[in-house]
């Protein structure tokens, strides 16, 4: 019997960023809390004679492929796999789909290869092959700091619904990033850190800041008239990462009734939620 192994690669949101500085080795140090979503991808593999990647849609310097040489090469593998994507996250989104599909693979391919390494040895893996990968081996929400190798788990936030509106813009975090300007006058995050773990949901989101949104919007003419559109529906719409999807969050304390204004705009959205 062939063996099949399938894994979720699961969306991510940054609930709040802060870019602390730039580094020696041309990442920036952040810190930011995320939290996983139920969207995801789908990633299927399977022994083949041959090593492949399929995708649903072409995604350029596809990442898996990257994976999956990384880990032939350190682990001295010498099967082939073939593996399967259906991707659901956008791409250049903001939601961590690329590193989502990275971490993905390392746990695929570990089963599937019977590599016998527990997470947290797959941990030097995920810094290696990227920022956000770290998170997403693990899939729960989280205060990450640094390049993204530091990460210290939350409890999951008292969230109901989110609404994620993407433009369809394709945004490099890579060039948002060379674009920012570090901003000295930072607000306190240690003090959004303490809102959250005391539950203190309402003042946490009031609080809220990405340091990469006012950079993103000026870079991408586009996102100006797209965030004034998704202001419309609720104010508190925010940018998650580089961008470009916008999210609103729907509390359980006080479920904001926004569907009467969703089903009279034009704007498309995915409706989600917290990654249980």
């Amino acid at each position: 019997m062939d063996v099949l192994i399938i894994e979720k690669a699961y969306a991510k949101i940054n609930l709040a960023l802060e870019v602390v500085k730039k580094r020696d080795d041309g990442y920036h140090d952040l810190k930011t809390i995320m939290i996983p979503l139920e969207l995801h991808d789908i990633l299927t593999f399977e022994p083949s004679e041959q090593t492949q990647v399929i995708s649903n849609i072409d995604i350029q310097n596809n990442l898996v492929d990257k994976t999956v040489a990384y880990m032939k090469d350190k682990y001295h593998v010498d099967q082939h796999v073939k593996i399967t994507i259906e991707k659901n996250i956008p791409i250049g989104a903001g939601l961590g789909g690329g590193s989502a599909d990275v971490s993905a693979t390392l746990r695929g391919l570990n089963q599937l290869w019977e590599l016998r390494r527990t997470l947290k040895e797959l941990e030097v893996d995920a810094n290696i092959l990227g920022s956000d990968t770290l998170f997403c081996l693990y899939n729960r929400p989280a205060y990450v700091y640094g390049r993204g190798e530091y990460i210290e788990f939350l409890e999951n936030p008292d969230i109901k619904n989110i609404y994620l509106f993407n433009p369809e813009l394709e945004i490099s975090t890579k060039y948002v990033f060379s674009n920012y300007k570090i901003d000295k006058h930072h607000r306190n995050f240690d003090q959004l850190i303490a809102l959250y773990k005391m539950k203190a949901y309402y003042k946490f989101f009031k609080n809220a800041y990405n340091d990469l949104h006012k950079t993103s919007i000026s870079l991408y003419n586009n996102m100006k008239k797209y965030e004034k559109n998704v202001k419309k529906i609720n104010k508190n719409a925010y940018m998650t990462g580089s961008g470009s999807t916008y999210f609103l969050v729907e509390l359980y304390s006080d479920c904001k009734q926004i569907d009467k204004k969703l089903a009279k705009s034009k704007l498309k959205y995915i409706k989600t939620s917290p990654k249980n």
